[in-house]
């Protein structure tokens, strides 16, 4: 990878993490993106991954006053086993394929963003959690960027929006962390991959300290609407790219 290709990446990683600090999600769908141009899928998921859990990490640890655990009760038992099944999907998904199905899946996330609607459970359905977490589960794998389809569950399922985007760091950082263990168990080999890294981890930390500075002063709609041009335009390259 070239050092241009770096900047590229170390520059959308510390503006995604600073949208996802103000606004909760979307950040981490237009970075992947981004690093798709770059890598094949195969190459890009585990990598964002752990990006991802960095900024994940950061923001969970500067708004952990504010997480609300509790949700997690029914999401969890399912979401490690659906991210193993997850995993050998997207082995044998071949790599155009797999942009394709990325690049649909932010295109989708970005302008109808009620279609996962069905997921949200209504009062005193918590156990609709299990759903959710087993969708989690084969979804990061493959699609690499959950979040777009999963914010909606938890912005219902929260008092307001600070403690949405607190909770919300909590469980990515957990679905980021499910998932890098899954790859690694299946022999990725992340030595060849360190300086994208270890720059893009560093962007994430600076961006998540910048968006979480300002979290309560930004539009979130504002940002909603930079994370529909960004995601829409990299979806579309990604298309237009594909051999």
């Amino acid at each position: 990878m070239s050092e241009i290709e770096l900047l590229v990446i170390v520059v959308a990683a510390v503006a995604t993490a600073a949208l996802s600090a103000v606004a909760g999600a979307g950040g981490g769908v237009v970075l992947l993106v981004v690093i798709l141009q770059f890598v094949d899928p195969i190459v890009a998921i585990p990598v964002h991954g752990v990006v991802q859990l960095v900024s994940n990490g950061t923001r969970t640890l500067t708004l952990r006053e504010d997480a609300e655990p509790a949700v997690l009760g029914w999401y969890l038992p399912l979401l490690v086993p659906a991210t193993v099944i997850g995993y050998v999907i997207a082995d044998g998904i071949p790599r155009d394929a797999g942009r394709a199905i990325i690049a649909i899946f932010a295109l989708v996330a970005v302008w109808r963003p009620t279609a996962t609607a069905w997921l949200a459970p209504r009062a005193g359905g918590e156990r609709r959690f299990l759903l959710v977490g087993a969708v989690a589960g084969l979804v990061n794998p493959t699609i690499g960027a959950s979040g777009p389809l999963l914010a909606p569950v938890f912005r219902t399922a929260t008092k307001d929006h600070v403690s949405f985007v607190a909770t919300f760091s909590l469980v990515q950082f957990i679905n980021h962390s499910v998932k890098v263990a899954v790859f690694a168990a299946a022999g990725f080999v992340w030595s060849e991959n360190v300086p994208m890294i270890v720059l893009a981890a560093a962007g994430v930390v600076v961006g998540t300290r910048v968006g979480a500075r300002y979290l309560r002063r930004l539009d979130p709609v504002m940002l909603g609407r930079l994370f529909q041009i960004a995601a829409t335009a990299g979806a579309i390259r990604l298309l237009i790219g594909l051999s």
